[in-house]
């Protein structure tokens, strides 16, 4: 007697590596490093290439979560093979880390919460070891892509921030103004870096300054005090761009005549209906002014490959975070396609030599190196460089501050009318 046998109610699911890869954030070489270690295990197909298959992915899913909290690999290797001496220790040396990512954390746990209902209703959650091992999948790839803002809100990035704003203020704001009694819409004000700028130079305008952060607002607002400016003049609310436009309020539909967005959409994962919900926002015949950076118009001199990696590091987190910081190439299609028209965008070209030593200390030491070095930890904790080569990377940006050194850098500034 011949039994017909259903195939796919017996097939075993099994990834590639670069389906790996993608989902995870790790480099293909970077999981054969840790498969070296001993970290993640493979099969192996019958041409010889690797397959993960769900015992694998739920050992990686256990090794990503470990290393997020901050344990060096080895750690990570002899906790899953339970070699650990002392694993209560060794654990226990973390929590003051963890204590003060638990705002972030809560905001992790609420985002794939809203995964796992979402599985749920799909029914991917009731099933046997292979689908068990898809909802895995699904929710490495949402903590790979999590992220508020790459570069947080510490008070190292505060200060970056309010160094880059003072360095730049004649390159990028030097044509920025709006007239007295206009009604102004800065979105995403972060520490109000760029908001200080707004208000002196643009005497009598209404501003409204937006930002999702309380923390920034509230530094903001300390800022423009301790500029002299009136923070009762300028209106700061906290909410979420992809809110807007609200149902009723001052943030309800066509209240402005000019928005201004600065370094905003790089961490937007839709940056273009962001940019369409903002044209909501304004009055016909308004204006609208963004500014972004893009690294891939990186150049330096002495050149430096471990110095790109490192670049490249920032950039592939601010991806997998669901950002782009080569974003300034991609103004002009993203408000043609959002709707804007009279679209201009002119590239702001920063370029340092031992003959602006404002700049070399402003902009290479104080802004772009600074920003690179900030991402060193959530760098090398997901695999995409080593503290070695990152560490080399940075010792070359800063070597480019010597006298025979030159670095460049390329801002794109659009503006547009509804």
């Amino acid at each position: 007697m011949r039994v017909a046998v259903d195939q796919r109610r017996t097939r075993v699911f099994s990834w590639s590596v670069g389906e790996l890869s993608r989902a995870s954030g790790l480099s293909a070489r970077v999981l054969r490093h840790w498969e070296d270690l001993g970290l993640l295990t493979a099969d192996r197909s019958p041409h010889g290439h690797r397959r993960y298959g769900p015992e694998q992915v739920t050992r990686l899913y256990r090794a990503l979560a470990l290393r997020r909290m901050g344990l060096g690999l080895r750690q990570i290797a002899a906790l899953l093979e339970e070699q650990d001496p002392d694993p209560v220790t060794t654990l226990r040396a973390h929590v003051a880390e963890l204590q003060e990512d638990l705002r972030r954390r809560g905001e992790l746990h609420d985002r794939l919460a809203g995964v796992l209902a979402s599985l749920q209703d799909t029914g991917l959650t009731d099933g046997g070891e292979d689908q068990q091992a898809q909802v895995l999948m699904k929710v490495i790839e949402t903590m790979t892509m999590f992220e508020q803002y790459v570069h947080g809100y510490q008070s190292e990035e505060n200060r970056r921030l309010h160094d880059q704003a003072e360095t730049l203020v004649e390159l990028l704001h030097g044509d920025t103004g709006y007239p007295p009694g206009t009604t102004v819409l800065e979105v995403g004000c972060g520490v109000g870096a760029q908001t200080i700028t707004l208000a002196q130079r643009s005497p009598g305008a209404v501003l409204t300054c937006l930002d999702v952060s309380s923390d920034s607002l509230t530094e903001a607002r300390r800022r423009m005090s301790a500029a002299g400016l009136d923070t009762a003049a300028v209106a700061f609310r906290q909410t979420d761009v992809f809110d807007l436009p609200h149902d009723q309020g001052p943030l309800s539909a066509s209240r402005f005549d000019h928005v201004f967005v600065c370094f905003l959409l790089e961490h937007l994962p839709r940056p273009g209906e962001a940019l369409t919900r903002l044209r909501a926002m304004l009055n016909p015949g308004g204006t609208i002014t963004v500014i972004e950076g893009d690294h891939g118009s990186t150049y330096f001199h002495p050149d430096s490959e471990p110095a790109r990696d490192a670049i490249a590091a920032q950039v592939s987190l601010q991806h997998h975070a669901g950002g782009d910081a080569l974003i300034g190439r991609r103004l002009y299609p993203l408000l043609t396609g959002a709707g804007y028209g009279q679209v201009s965008v002119s590239p702001r070209q920063v370029y340092v030599d031992a003959t602006r030593p404002d700049l070399v200390d402003g902009f290479i030491r104080k802004t772009f190196t600074a920003m690179i070095e900030g991402v060193r930890q959530p760098a090398i904790a997901a695999g995409l460089i080593d503290a070695e080569r990152f560490d080399h990377g940075i010792r070359d940006l800063h070597r480019t501050t010597e006298p025979d050194g030159v670095f460049c850098y390329t801002f794109f500034k659009a503006q547009a009318t509804t």
